[in-house]
């Protein structure tokens, strides 16, 4: 699981969606119209079978295509049973309006993924 920061402020949240194991969340190339905090449980992001993040409680996921509105560039599926907050376009501008809190957790952990992904010197 990696070590980015969390997203706190949906952990009592009571509008979420449950996932069983195994169960697709979003594939790649598909229209990508939430992002996800994960309550409970863990959620691996797959490019084809190899796994790229895996992503337990607190962790968010899929708001690139929300952002850049794109197709989703990976699979999402549920590594374990999991409860997921979604959050849609207009959620997410709220948040991001009313709350700089919210906004920089999202960039600080867009940062941590794209410092990842760099050469270690």
């Amino acid at each position: 699981m990696s070590a980015e920061p969390n997203i706190s402020i949906f952990e009592d949240s009571k509008d979420f969606v449950s996932y069983s194991a195994g169960t697709v969340i979003f594939r790649q190339g598909d229209r990508g119209d939430a992002m996800y905090v994960v309550k409970t449980g863990e959620v691996e992001i797959k490019i084809g079978d190899q796994v790229i993040q895996t992503h337990g409680p607190g962790h968010l996921f899929g708001e690139m295509a929300l952002i850049d509105n794109s197709p989703r560039s990976a699979d999402a599926v549920a590594k374990t049973d999991c409860d997921l907050v979604a959050i849609n376009e207009a959620r997410f501008l709220f948040l991001v309006q009313h709350s700089a809190f919210f906004a920089l957790q999202v960039m600080r952990i867009m940062a941590d993924r794209l410092r990842s992904k760099l050469p270690q010197a």
